[in-house]
């Protein structure tokens, strides 16, 4: 019996100790994440919508004031939410280390429900300031998420599962934004108007609250209604995979690293192209295309339909091509992120040349924001390839240096554009989105590197990224 038998009947025989169904605990975890990303991009996209219908009453409910926000005063509203999430990226995870996640998830989307709800009142009675300082409150709120959202997995589930798991609840998401983009612009227009926006949404995170307080937990240890086969299952599992050794990170090693720096670099022209996209394109939509406000939401949220759509089958040929070996990982890395951002801005450019054709000009946004998914198996899981021992330290160090570029980026829009129905200054912001994407992924693909780095661990082991892989590998599914 080979090496690859025995493991073969270990798992078969350790599956047998596992309880069935879908509602397994750790399931419901994973249901309970999905929903928590789903909400979370809800309330990070909400104001890209109503912001339109907020400053122009006459593209949706005439009944409700209308707000004197400059499109300049109207970046800095939208950008201040990168700024809060910016603060809290690396605190996040160091004190999922110390208190109960559960805990610091139910205060998080707690305060960024409430936080939404006093949006509308903030808006008419205290100007663009205090709502720029809600939006960075709520940034801070939800810069708990996605690293709490891994150290629950890291308790919750199962090796061979953490693929599946952390893709599911990541593509909350990418629904989110979908479903948020389309409402937004039809509740906007509704009876209710501008206002319900912010009332919805956060009345569904305060939902969600309620549903995490009896249904979350720690661990499968702290959990009071288990089944002790699952939880026995999963512990024996984590027991099977535990590392046995850790290091100290080698700050001098990361900071002196070309392929570290080329990663923080594609994170950079990522970051940039994403936040235009994600912040921007509803008032392009609206100020140039022309459209409604219900006309609006239900536009932008189209391009991120098909990015989910097509996440799937393009994580799946990456580990096709790996695994079959018909591309080595450092091409699969390359190629994909030129895929992103390459394609990406090739499509951004081109909308300098469409003028007002508002079908032609929604197709390519729609094919610029699909490349994204090109993205999850490129550079956005390259911290695994260089350093397995120190990848969540690359993950929160690049992800706080692309919020950089996701602040400036929507800023830079107030500072071209001044007439928000001029073409011309629009595509000035597209030409310098585009080359900021171009310029990224150069630098990674003229240094980037899927070598392991001698820097990850004392010995240097040729092992350890193989064997990291087997404990933890995991793709991503969309972006954060």
């Amino acid at each position: 019996m080979t090496h690859l038998d025995v493991e073969a009947e270990s798992k078969s025989s350790q599956m047998e100790k596992d309880v069935e169904g879908w509602f397994k605990k750790r399931y419901v975890q994973g249901y309970m994440l999905f929903l928590l990303m789903f909400m979370a991009f809800s309330l990070r996209l909400n104001l890209s919508v109503a912001i339109v219908a907020m400053t122009n009453k006459k593209s949706a409910n005439l009944d409700f004031q209308e707000l004197d926000w400059d499109l300049k005063t109207r970046s800095k509203i939208l950008s201040s939410f990168f700024w809060g999430y910016l603060v809290i990226q690396l605190p996040a995870g160091q004190l999922g280390q110390v208190f109960s996640v559960k805990q610091l998830l139910l205060l998080a989307n707690i305060s960024c429900a409430v936080l939404a709800l006093l949006t509308p009142t903030a808006a008419i009675h205290g100007g663009w300031f205090l709502v720029c300082v809600i939006r960075f409150l709520q940034g801070i709120s939800q810069g708990f998420y996605v690293p709490l959202g891994y150290t629950l997995t890291s308790k919750w589930v199962p090796i061979h599962e953490r693929n599946r798991f952390v893709g599911f609840f990541l593509n909350g998401a990418t629904i989110g934004a979908v479903v948020s983009l389309a409402s937004s612009g039809m509740l906007a227009s509704s009876s209710g108007g501008w206002p319900s926006v912010f009332y919805v949404s956060g009345s569904l995170n305060l939902l969600w609250a309620a549903l995490w307080w009896r249904l979350g937990a720690d661990s499968p240890d702290t959990h009071p209604t288990i089944d002790p086969r699952e939880r026995d299952y999963i512990n024996e599992d984590h027991a099977n995979f535990a590392q046995s050794e850790t290091y100290p990170t080698p700050w001098k090693a990361i900071f002196t690293s070309v392929p570290v720096w080329a990663l923080i670099g594609v994170a950079i022209g990522n970051g940039w192209g994403f936040a235009i996209i994600l912040t921007q394109i509803p008032a392009y939509i609206n100020s140039v295309l022309g459209f409604n406000i219900k006309e609006n939401g239900l536009l932008s949220a189209l391009p991120y339909l098909c990015l989910w759509i097509c996440s799937f089958p393009a994580c799946w040929l990456a580990d096709v091509l790996e695994e079959r070996n018909i591309l080595s990982t450092v091409v699969i890395r390359k190629l994909y992120t030129s895929c992103c951002l390459g394609g990406g801005a090739v499509m951004v450019l081109s909308l300098c040349l469409v003028e007002k054709n508002a079908v032609a000009a929604m197709s390519l946004i729609t094919v610029a924001v699909t490349f994204i998914a090109f993205m999850f198996s490129g550079f956005n899981i390259n911290h695994l390839d260089l350093s397995p021992n120190f990848a969540g330290v690359l993950m929160g160090l690049c992800n706080g240096l692309e919020n950089v570029s996701t602040i400036i980026g929507p800023l830079s829009v107030g500072w071209v554009v001044s007439d928000p129905t001029s073409s011309d200054q629009w595509h000035l912001v597209f030409a310098i989105t585009a080359m900021v994407s171009l310029l990224g992924a150069a630098i990674f693909v003229i240094f980037g590197s899927a070598e392991l780095q001698p820097w990850d661990s004392p010995s240097g082991s040729k092992n350890s990224k193989d064997n990291y892989r087997n404990r933890v590998r995991t793709r991503l599914s969309i972006a954060i």
